[in-house]
C-alpha cells in the first residue's frame, strides 16, 4: 500500500471514530435530557395524570379537558359536583362547608350524559362518594348517546389506562414550558382562586344588553309533538338511572338550572319547548323513584330568569347564582316531590307563554 493509501486509511478510521463518538455524545445527552424531561413532568404533574398537588403548591384547574381525569383519578375528594358550563362557576368551597363533603368537579361544557356518566364512573372506581350535586341540562337529556371525548379531540392519553402512550404528556414541550410555570407561577398568585376550578367567568360582561347582544333570534317554527320525548332521551335517562341504582350508597342531588327567558324564547321559537319540558318531565319522574335521589328546580325563578342583568348571553349566568341554587339546596328550598315534578311541563308552559307576551313582546 503507498504512503497516500495509508493516510487515507488512518483518516477514514480517524473520521469513523470521530463520527462514532459523536452520535455516542448525541444519544447519550438526548437521552439525559428527555430523562430530564420526563421526570419534571412527573414531578410537578400539571395535569394531574400521576398524582395530585406537590404539598405547597395549589391545584391549578384551568384546563377540564385535560385535568379532568387525573383530577378524578388522584385528588382526595368525596362528592362530584358535574355538569356543563352551567356548573363551571360552582364554588367547591361552599358545596363543602354546605354540605360537610369535600369536592372535585366533572364538568363538561355542553356535557352529553353519556360524557357526564364517564366521569362519574372513574369518581366511584376510584373514591367513595358519598354526594353528587348533579346539574341536569335540557341539551344533556337530548344529545346523541355515546362517549364524545375523542371525537371531539380530548387528548386520549390521559383518558385510558395504557401506560406506554404517557410519553405524549411526558415529553410533551407545551407542558414543560407552559404548563409547569404556569402551575408555579399561579400557585404564587394571590389571585388565583383554587376553590373555582374551570371558572370562566372573569372577564365576562353580564348584563341586558350583553345577553341581548348574544341572542340571535330564528324564525318561528311549529311545535314539535311532546309524545317524542321517550324515543329522543330514554337512551340518556338509561344511563343516569344505572348509574343512580349501582350506587345506592350515594345522595345524588340533581337540579334544573335557571335558564333566561331569552332561552325559553328561543326553545318556543325552533319548536323543541314542550319536546325537552317531556324529556324532563320523564328523566325527574324516573329518577326521583330512586330512594338516593333528591331533585330540585330553579328554572322557573322569576326573579332570576327574568333579570337579564344576571346573565352574558341567554343561557349562562352569573357565578352568584350558582351559589344561590347551593345554599339553596342546602336548606331543602326548591325541592321537587312527584307531584311536583308531574306538574312541571305544564307550568313551565304556562309561565314561559306568559313571558313571550309580557318580557318577550317588549324585548322585540
Amino acid at each position: 500500500m503507498t504512503e497516500n493509501g495509508v493516510n487515507e486509511k488512518v483518516k477514514s478510521e480517524k473520521s469513523g471514530a470521530d463520527s462514532g463518538r459523536f452520535l455516542r455524545t448525541f444519544f447519550t445527552v438526548s437521552a439525559a435530557l428527555a430523562a430530564l424531561a420526563a421526570s419534571l413532568v412527573l414531578l410537578f404533574d400539571p395535569l394531574y395524570h400521576f398524582h395530585g398537588p406537590l404539598p405547597g403548591l395549589k391545584a391549578v384547574l384551568t384546563d377540564k379537558e385535560y385535568q379532568i381525569p387525573g383530577t378524578l383519578r388522584n385528588f382526595d375528594y368525596n362528592a362530584v359536583i358535574a355538569g356543563s358550563s352551567m356548573t363551571e362557576n360552582s364554588d367547591n368551597a361552599l358545596y363543602d362547608e354546605l354540605f360537610g363533603c369535600r369536592t372535585v368537579k366533572a364538568v363538561r361544557s355542553s356535557g352529553s350524559t353519556a360524557d357526564l356518566n364517564w366521569y362519574l364512573d372513574l369518581a366511584f372506581e376510584t373514591h367513595e362518594v358519598q354526594a353528587v350535586f348533579y346539574s341536569l341540562d335540557l341539551f344533556s337529556l337530548d344529545a346523541p348517546g355515546g362517549v364524545s371525548f375523542k371525537d371531539t379531540g380530548c387528548p386520549m392519553y390521559l383518558y385510558d389506562r395504557n401506560p406506554f402512550n404517557d410519553v405524549k404528556y411526558l415529553l410533551n414541550v407545551d407542558v414543560l414550558f407552559e404548563k409547569i410555570p404556569y402551575q408555579i407561577a399561579a400557585s404564587t398568585f394571590a389571585e388565583y382562586d383554587e376553590h373555582h376550578p374551570y371558572s370562566w367567568a372573569r372577564g365576562k360582561v353580564f348584563s341586558k344588553e350583553a345577553a341581548l347582544s348574544h341572542y340571535e333570534r330564528v324564525e318561528q317554527s311549529g311545535m314539535q309533538p311532546a309524545d317524542e320525548a321517550a324515543a329522543r332521551a330514554g337512551e340518556n335517562i338509561a344511563l343516569l338511572q344505572k348509574m343512580v341504582r349501582e350506587h345506592p350508597e350515594t345522595q345524588f342531588h340533581f337540579f334544573l338550572p335557571p335558564y333566561s327567558a331569552l332561552y325559553w324564547d328561543d326553545l318556543i321559537r325552533k319548536g323543541l319547548r314542550d319536546v325537552w319540558l317531556s324529556e324532563q318531565q320523564l328523566a325527574m319522574e324516573t329518577l326521583m323513584a330512586e330512594p338516593n335521589v333528591k331533585f330540585y328546580s330553579f328554572q322557573e325563578d322569576l326573579s332570576i330568569i327574568t333579570d337579564l342583568d344576571l346573565y352574558c348571553d341567554a343561557l349562562h349566568f352569573r357565578p352568584e347564582i350558582n351559589d344561590e341554587m347551593a345554599r339553596r339546596m342546602a336548606c331543602g328550598e326548591g325541592l321537587l316531590s312527584m307531584q311536583d315534578a308531574a306538574a312541571m311541563p305544564e307550568k313551565m308552559r304556562l309561565l314561559t307563554d306568559e313571558l313571550e307576551r309580557t318580557l318577550i313582546e317588549d324585548l322585540f
